[in-house]
């Protein structure tokens, strides 16, 4: 079980790894991004960096949570300076090549980035001492890279047809097949045992690069792999085809959210023992200092739709007593496996209290987004709850990668809100009409009431923290503007911008007088 005593209290940062950006970019964060974002973090006082996921998608993917493998680093986050035999200059036409390419083209980003890690692969082959380290890890990470490199392996054989595409034998996994295929893409098998073990060598060094400077990594632990996935197609027998996850219908999607995803076929799991979330837990373990259980309400009720076009949707298991029991085991399982590593709920959106309260007797926390904790709702004495009333066993935050930034939403706000908030923060005496306060103070004084909450963990988005506009994720669209956001500049010139440099010792002191 998590332990209050377990979780420090500690202020961090919150960033997709492909928003980060440094002097020396390629079009993408990557894990020598990240190196400078713990340096940055570090220089802050702020001891923890939640990432979200950094599992491999489909060439032209945006989304994070669209995974062809839910244990796989993407590639495209290796670092390029320490891609052996690889020269400079090759690294540095790549990097001129990539110059003006937004995000939004990960295609061309890929592709670039490809060639030098096919290079790398080409002069891996004769170098005995590294072979002998790519077997070891091959061995040490079997559980999920067996599976994982031959469906890659595949997927460039059928030129990325979908696995329920592919023929008979090989998408319903029999043996003869499987090793038929194994022999004959062998060294296509090797390439991507090479780049994973690449990307793990490397963030492996990270980890202990932050731990050396007192930072905590965090990832995202995503709800499910995606339909055409290594670990879908690897354990079919825990998926319910007939069914896609989803989100009921409410006020702003009066048919409901359809995902993609395969709904869990949970009777099948528990039989299992939930070993599919059992291996995640642990690989999670070996990347991370704390793991965020994205959707968590799922893991108690799955709400899936069938396949017909007036399917309302239903949740499984459908009656409460039934859910707590499920979600209990499923978080038992994933405590047991993450050991001495944080596990944090994101228990946003719908919620019933009843998972709140199972969470918060584990010792698991939730989520406390300063926009949305409000007492008295609907009533003449709504306000805004005090970041002093937060439970110490919570994560508190001014918003998600799902949200508008916090200038964003400050700015279209009520005037009533407004004027709640500021009476709250004491920035404004009881019954003023609307105060007309410099962004800049407003953001302080918010972050400066969440950094003194009891709340352990104070983890906030990066464009919160300087007042930056560019929002993640439009939930509920798709565009070239969704996950393709970057930091306005590299993340080694911030302490010289005159704005940006001017908050950091603000967010330094904060940080050390609320002991985080």
């Amino acid at each position: 079980m998590n332990s209050g005593a377990q979780i420090e209290r500690l202020a961090g940062v919150m960033a997709p790894l492909f928003s980060l950006r440094t002097r020396e970019d390629a079009a993408i964060g990557d894990i020598a991004a990240l190196r400078a974002t713990v340096d940055f973090a570090a220089a802050m006082r702020h001891r923890a960096v939640l990432l979200l996921p950094i599992d491999e998608t489909s060439p032209g993917e945006a989304s994070p949570y669209s995974a062809l493998s839910v244990f796989a680093i993407d590639p495209i986050y290796i670092a390029l300076d320490d891609l052996p035999g690889v020269a400079s200059h090759e690294i540095a036409r790549v990097r001129e090549a990539l110059a003006d390419v937004p995000l939004s083209d990960r295609l061309t980003i890929r592709a670039a980035r490809r060639v030098l890690l096919e290079a790398a692969f080409q002069h891996s082959s004769g170098e005995s001492r590294l072979r002998a380290e790519i077997d070891e890890f091959a061995q040490r990470n079997r559980y999920w890279l067996e599976d994982y490199a031959l469906f890659r392996a595949l997927k460039d054989r059928f030129d990325f047809a979908p696995w329920e595409h592919w023929p008979e034998n090989l998408r319903r996994r029999d043996q003869a097949a499987l090793d038929r295929a194994k022999a004959e893409l062998s060294s296509v098998i090797e390439k991507y045992v090479f780049w994973q073990f690449l990307a793990h060598r490397q963030w492996l060094a990270l980890r202990a690069r932050a731990r050396d400077q007192g930072v905590r990594l965090g990832g995202d632990l995503s709800f499910s792999p995606g339909h055409d996935s290594a670990e879908v197609w690897a354990n079919q027998e825990f998926f319910n085809f007939d069914r896609t996850v989803g989100a009921p219908p409410d006020a702003f999607n009066l048919r409901g959210q359809h995902w993609g995803l395969p709904a869990p076929d949970w009777d099948h799991i528990r039989e299992k023992d939930f070993s599919l979330l059992r291996r995640r837990a642990r690989h999670a373990r070996e990347l991370y200092d704390f793991i965020r259980i994205d959707h968590v309400v799922g893991l108690y009720r799955t709400f899936s739709f069938g396949a017909e076009a007036d399917d309302g949707g239903a949740f499984r298991p459908s009656a409460e007593p039934e859910q707590l029991i499920q979600g209990e085991s499923v978080m038992r399982a994933i405590l047991e496996e993450a050991g001495t590593t944080i596990v944090v709920a994101e228990d946003l959106g719908v919620v019933p209290d009843f998972v709140r309260s199972s969470l918060s007797a584990m010792g698991i926390p939730g989520y406390k987004v300063f926009r949305w904790e409000k007492i008295n709702e609907n009533t003449a004495e709504e306000a805004y709850a005090p970041p002093g009333d937060y439970p110490e066993i919570s994560l508190a935050t001014t918003g998600t990668h799902d949200t508008e930034t916090l200038v964003e939403w400050w700015e279209k706000a009520d005037p009533t809100d407004r004027d709640r908030i500021l009476r709250m923060l004491k920035l404004a005496p009881e019954g003023s009409p609307d105060t007309e306060l410099p962004f800049e103070t407003v953001r302080d004084a918010i972050l400066a009431a969440l950094y003194a909450s009891p709340s352990r963990m104070v983890i906030v988005p990066i464009q919160d923290l300087f007042g930056w506009r560019g929002r993640i994720n439009y939930p509920g669209t798709v565009s070239a503007a969704n996950w393709s956001w970057r930091l306005p500049e590299p993340i080694e010139d911030l302490a010289e911008n005159s704005a940006a440099g001017g908050q950091i010792p603000r967010l330094r002191e904060m940080a050390l007088k609320c002991g985080r």
